[in-house]
């Protein structure tokens, strides 16, 4: 997963390697413990500020007509008056950031679970 993103964070395009350190991780969509899937489609790379946010639904990749990537959406229970929350406020509607290869985007299956759970954690 971190190869097919190119070591970019899939939300805010962090990119840092050094050597074999790299800033970002492989965060399932759909959570390992939930659908045992290891596919690199039901993964993305994600910063530790952005996997951490989407691992308690703050934010989500959600399905969009026109991207099949899919494009970030937020939690309810963000406040744009709270300064530290307008990082992840600011994703609200930009695309998935994709991997290299078509065959490596997310799978909608995966989008889907993320957008129906955004919706029930706000």
């Amino acid at each position: 997963v971190l190869e097919v993103y190119d070591y970019t964070c899939a939300a805010c395009g962090a990119r840092l390697l050094l050597g074999g350190d790299t800033l970002v991780v492989a965060a399932h969509i759909i959570p390992f413990s939930v659908a045992q899937n290891d596919k690199p489609t039901n993964g993305m790379a994600l910063c530790p500020n952005h996997h951490w946010a989407m691992d308690r639904f703050l934010i989500a990749p959600c399905p969009a007509p026109k991207r099949r990537e899919g494009v970030w959406r937020v939690s309810r229970r963000l406040d744009d008056r709270i300064h530290s929350q307008r990082e992840l406020l600011n994703l609200d509607g930009k695309p998935v950031i994709p991997p290299g290869e078509d065959k490596f985007y997310p799978a909608e299956e995966g989008l889907r679970w993320r957008e129906e759970r955004l919706a029930t954690a706000g």
